[in-house]
């Protein structure tokens, strides 16, 4: 079983969701807990060490990784829609700022 930790950008965004895109946020993240790193898609570029999980639906990412190879921890990097990239240059940002 997996901890999953929000960045603190992605607990607001997450905040702002409204009911239907939490439930779906919500699902993804139940499925990260027990599947990890295993869950969703890999991203490429700056993201390499990132997937996502989506819902084509609403056109929203949920965008995570795991912070310690050893440990158990999925952090939720970015939550938002995909339009013009924006939820990939949001993660790929707040990563660069960490490092």
């Amino acid at each position: 079983m997996f901890e999953i930790n929000y960045w603190k950008e992605a607990k607001k965004e997450y905040q702002h969701l409204d009911g239907s895109q939490r439930l779906f946020v919500d699902k993804a993240l139940d499925r990260l807990k027990i599947q990890g790193m295993q869950a969703g898609a890999q991203l490429h570029g700056e993201l390499h060490n990132c997937r996502k999980l989506k819902n084509r639906k609403m056109e929203l990412r949920v965008v995570f990784t795991q912070e310690n190879q050893k440990i158990s921890i999925i952090s939720i990097i970015a939550i938002g829609k995909r339009s013009n990239e924006e939820v990939y240059r949001d993660a790929e940002e707040r990563i660069k700022k960490r490092h």
